[in-house]
């Protein structure tokens, strides 16, 4: 248990004690109840919101020059895909006006050498049949060319060029190539309104870039933004765009699997971003898809890495910033308040209050240091004039304790005087008697101050010494024959209960000494006082005290009955103490006469020391 500063017993609560904290007994409650915590909050959240502006302004810079990528790339691929549309418009253009001029056997190889020229010649095959489908004219592609572009199982079926070839489906045909995808046009040749034979032609879907003159717009696709062009079968084969430059493309998983999803769904367009590369969907013919894959530029990587050490100096700037005012906060403001609080903890416990002054405290704690350094000085003055008054108080009552004890103890002295010089048995008896009860009163006056701090009388070693008293004035000690049995619990008794008390046990004794054992007759006096537990919640805290002796016993029934009878004085005594303390009381006559008394103790009060200290205590507590 801790002793404050006044000396009385601590009594806040263990939850209360397991808050304070370091030797010197400072409280660190809980979080933000500390200057140092709420200068942080308060810090975080007036920086807070700058760094996330700041941030939101760097990530939109970002997400602009990234959006670029995107816009590239969907730039290319309409590109791509006006240039597809363009030529394959110029391609029907073409064979109309072949199936519409008077082309035959003779003319036809001038006519399809003169279309394989104006197309950069990407037809792999340029043919003229009859009206059965059997071809007449053939023109292969040109020797300079590479043979793997136009290569197709489907190209070199037997259909082609044997006797038993099918007539002709007039439309256009996707065939799968070895370097790409490839174009069948059949378009029918008209004489007289009816079909006189048929012009085939093949061509790849994309272009030569070995065969494009220079200057030409679509050189550029592909060679002046990182990206990559691709045309799509529907199993999820790609080619290169341009079929005499091959090359070997993978998709990764990510996108694999959306351009298969979009080719189930039919999707004609769509774009996204895996691992930093952006692809962009897009039908070109029919089955046939292009997909355009865009690399981060070199701009794009450059803003990519300025907002990173955007992002980084701001946390950084930010990190730094609180802990320079952290720092600052630590060194002006939260030291010197907790200096100030573990100078009022010491102060508390009893020490001279001495804060530590510095100039480098702010001037208002400096300010309240030398207010409080005054408030305590008066309140040390107070509070000693106040201990000293109320040790002079308990001075003065244990000092009228003592004189009322001398002066009762000459009342009996003068009383026992007087009694001897009596003849009377009986008026001799009585002086005694009021002698006894006179010592019982002086004994009670030097155990009413008690040392504890506590005014109350302590019943056990009272009772001890009141009962020896009362043996040796009747001339009985511990070897006679009335011997004396007592089991008293410690139990704590008011003033205002304690005289009673003795006045009963006096009664008690004495009649019992005089009365119960005639003829020197043995036997015994029992005293008994203790705690019990009742069955009503309302009686907590009641004792049971239980005295009498074994010996000849009186009437119960005379003990007990009405008060309209005449009763011996110190049975009316007995009854009228036991009302005052209120006490149930209950007589016997069985083995002897016992009297048996329930009654509740009351508190017992502070000394002046006890309570002028509890003040003190209680004032400091309140004020921290």
């Amino acid at each position: 248990m801790t002793v404050s500063r006044s000396g009385s017993p601590d009594l806040k609560p263990r939850r209360w004690r397991r808050l304070w904290h370091r030797r010197e007994g400072l409280p660190s409650i809980r979080m933000f109840d500390t200057v140092g915590a709420r200068v942080m909050t308060l810090i975080v959240a007036t920086t807070l919101p700058l760094a996330i502006i700041a941030s939101l302004l760097a990530w939109h810079s970002y997400q602009q020059n990234v959006g670029n990528s995107a816009m590239r790339t969907e730039r290319d691929t309409q590109l791509a895909i006006s240039e597809i549309t363009t030529d394959l418009e110029q391609t029907h253009t073409l064979l109309d006006m072949l199936a519409d001029r008077d082309i035959s056997s003779g003319n036809a190889l001038r006519e399809f050498a003169l279309v394989q020229t104006i197309s950069q010649h990407h037809y792999c095959m340029l043919m003229l049949t009859d009206v059965s489908g059997r071809p007449s004219v053939v023109l292969p592609p040109p020797s300079t060319q590479d043979a793997a572009i136009c290569s197709s199982p489907e190209l070199t079926a037997p259909a082609m060029n044997s006797s038993t070839a099918r007539t002709p489906v007039v439309g256009v045909d996707v065939l799968k190539g070895n370097r790409g995808p490839l174009l069948k046009f059949v378009v029918p040749i008209l004489s007289n309104n009816s079909v006189s034979g048929y012009i085939v032609a093949v061509r790849t879907l994309g272009w030569q870039r070995s065969r494009l003159p220079k200057g030409n717009s679509r050189l550029l696709l592909g060679t002046d933004n990182n990206s990559r062009h691709f045309l799509a079968m529907p199993d999820g084969t790609l080619y290169s765009f341009f079929p005499d430059r091959p090359v070997t493309a993978e998709l990764p998983k990510k996108a694999f699997t959306r351009l298969k999803r979009d080719i189930a769904s039919l999707s004609l367009h769509d774009v996204f971003t895996s691992q930093g590369i952006t692809y962009a969907f897009q039908n070109a013919y029919g089955p046939v898809s292009l997909i355009v894959a865009t690399e981060r530029t070199a701009e794009e990587s450059h803003a990519l890495n300025i907002f990173l050490i955007r992002v980084s100096l701001i946390v950084g700037l930010l990190v730094l910033e609180l802990m320079a005012v952290a720092l600052g906060a630590r060194l002006f403001l939260v030291d010197p308040l907790e200096k100030l609080a573990l100078a009022v903890a010491d102060w508390r416990k009893g020490a001279a209050f001495a804060p530590r002054a510095s100039h480098s405290i702010p001037l208002e704690i400096r300010h309240l240091e030398k207010a409080f350094l005054r408030a305590t000085r008066r309140l040390s003055e107070h509070e000693q004039d106040l201990e000293q008054s109320a040790r002079n108080q308990d001075m003065l009552i244990r000092e009228i304790h003592h004189r009322v004890k001398n002066n009762l103890q000459v009342v009996a002295s003068l009383l026992n005087l007087q009694a001897s010089r009596i003849r009377s048995y009986e008026a001799r008896e009585e002086f005694r008697l009021v002698r006894d009860r006179v010592r019982a009163l002086a004994t009670l006056h030097r155990y009413l101050y008690s040392e504890s701090g506590l005014s109350a009388l302590d019943v056990q070693s009272f009772l001890e010494e009141l009962c020896s008293i009362l043996m040796s004035a009747n001339g009985m000690n511990a070897q006679t024959r009335i011997r004396l049995q007592l089991d008293i619990e410690h139990v704590l008794i008011s003033p205002d209960q304690a005289a009673p008390i003795a006045l009963i046990v006096t009664e008690v004794v004495s009649n019992a000494l005089r009365y119960a054992f005639p003829e020197n007759r043995a036997g015994h006096i029992v005293i008994n006082l203790h705690k019990v537990v009742p069955t009503d919640p309302e009686k907590e805290g009641m004792v049971e005290f239980k005295l009498g002796d074994d010996g000849i016993g009186i009437n119960a029934g005379q003990a007990t009955e009405s008060r309209t009878r005449r009763e011996g004085i110190g049975m009316q005594l007995i009854r009228g103490f036991a009302r005052q303390i209120n006490a149930d009381m209950t007589v016997s006559n069985e083995n002897g006469t016992w009297y048996t008394l329930h009654f509740i103790p009351e508190r017992p009060s502070l000394t002046a020391l006890a309570m002028a200290r509890k003040a003190i205590s209680h004032g400091v507590d309140s004020s921290l």
